[in-house]
């Protein structure tokens, strides 16, 4: 290097990381429960299946999600995402437009829900994995726009599905989501995802091995291809983890999130025609709740970075309680009606802007707890619990409704089950490496 010649530094490739998740992450969406919610009426109208027999789909999809993560976990963490993404975004995609030729009930389940357990069994292992492996000092960051990805895509799939409804046909609708969800994400996800930083000579949070940076120049050490993941974050393996209290509090608190917001995500749409909004009106309110998420996801994800994560969990589950129940109250009462559903509007935003921040934080507090050596292991073996929950939430609320002809039981048990949430989340406690014995020469 000549002297005065100043040393132009390539951005770092965890960016770009940090890009393609967030493509994966909105195509992810196309599986979600906001999705199918669109859908719901339509089909039952064409073919007379009850809410209970629609959502048994959405089930079926998160309990083969949960069989199937602990497996994926492993993968990622010696091979990397770039395949088990790719054959995702593939296996995700070629479900939803299978879904365009569906006339019995056996084929939603086979279509719909086989693409529902590959993305949210594969795709979300990948996003929270991939991204914590490339980053630990700007991780909230990070994690932050990542996840705005699944929060776009759940505010613009639902309405271009809705107008593809309305213009050409729920058939229509289901193949032109599937071709798109392709389009943008496969070829990125085999093109460019790396396992970590390591791999390719670098290491996390794009700094370097000369970096003049405090006590963080000295928790790093020089990243090598195909070495093991630098220091700075705690090294732990799955047998040890779950040997930890704060692993099953953490996995508590991940099962109650989906099972509330699940149930909400799936059954909000049917529950506001229900109430006379219009099907426009329903599906911009889902909108709202997403776009204000992408807004969450960011904000929530920089406060992680400066506050403790488990006290930010606690109070956006004790928040996320609190505004659902106005939500659910004021849409049901003749004031939300009468002020042209505007608070409606504004408490969906609220709500959208707390769920959003929830999704980063958990994948931020993962792997603060338990480093980046084993993380998909550890967090794929919890999976069975988290998606078990994630199943059960919508064909709760579905069967409720079909028994007592509304939401209003399953709607104020998922207010409690936030609360629940809040409150455990204040008593997670750093997990300790515990001292190893030594054994006694002569004992």
């Amino acid at each position: 290097m000549r002297a005065g010649i100043p040393v132009l530094r390539k951005p770092f490739y965890g960016w770009t990381i940090v890009g393609v998740t967030f493509l994966i992450g909105a195509t992810e969406a196309g599986a979600f429960q906001n999705i199918l919610s669109v859908f719901l009426k339509p089909m039952s109208e064409t073919f007379g299946w009850s809410r209970a027999v629609v959502s048994g789909a959405m089930a079926f999809g998160s309990f083969g999600a949960g069989a199937l993560s602990p497996f994926i976990g492993p993968f990622l963490d010696r091979h990397g995402p770039r395949m088990v993404a790719f054959w995702g975004v593939l296996v995700l995609s070629a479900g939803l437009v299978a879904m365009s030729s569906a006339n019995h009930i056996w084929q939603l389940y086979l279509y719909f829900g086989v693409g529902r357990m590959v993305a949210v069994g594969a795709l979300s292992l990948v996003i929270s994995v991939t991204v914590s492996n490339w980053f630990i000092r700007q991780r909230g960051r990070a994690m932050g726009i990542t996840w705005l990805g699944p929060r776009i895509g759940s505010a613009i799939l639902p309405a271009l599905a809705q107008f593809f409804i309305m213009t050409q046909g729920w058939r229509v609708a289901w193949a032109a989501l599937g071709i798109l969800v392709f389009i943008v994400s496969g070829i990125p996800s085999l093109l460019f995802l790396r396992r970590r930083p390591e791999d390719i000579g670098l290491l996390p949070d794009g700094r370097t091995s000369d970096s003049n940076e405090g006590e963080d120049s000295d928790l790093l050490q020089t990243g090598k291809p195909g070495s093991k993941p630098s220091g700075g974050d705690p090294e732990w393996t799955r047998a040890q983890a779950i040997r930890t209290s704060a692993f099953w509090t953490l996995t508590i608190v991940c099962s109650l999130a989906p099972f509330a917001q699940a149930g909400i995500n799936f059954h909000t749409f049917p529950f506001l025609t229900d109430q006379g909004l219009t099907e426009v009106s329903s599906v911009l309110i889902l909108s709202t709740m997403a776009s204000f998420g992408a807004l969450g996801a960011i904000g929530w994800g920089v406060l992680a970075e400066r506050f403790s994560v488990k006290s930010l969990l606690a109070i956006n589950g004790i928040g996320s309680g609190l505004v659902f129940f106005l939500l659910f109250v004021t849409a049901k009462s003749p004031f939300g009606q009468s002020f042209g559903n505007a608070a409606i509007f504004i408490l969906a935003a609220i709500h959208g802007f707390m769920h959003g921040g929830r999704l980063p934080m958990l994948s931020i507090i993962w792997a603060d707890y338990y480093g980046r050596s084993a993380l998909g292991s550890i967090y794929g073996f919890s999976s069975p619990f988290r998606f078990t929950a994630n199943a059960i939430g919508p064909i709760f609320a579905a069967f409720c409704f079909d028994f007592f002809g509304n939401y209003d039981y399953p709607f104020y048990f998922f207010v409690i089950m936030f609360l629940a949430l809040g409150m455990i989340s204040f008593t997670i406690k750093t997990p300790v490496h515990s001292e190893p014995k030594i054994p006694m020469k002569g004992i």
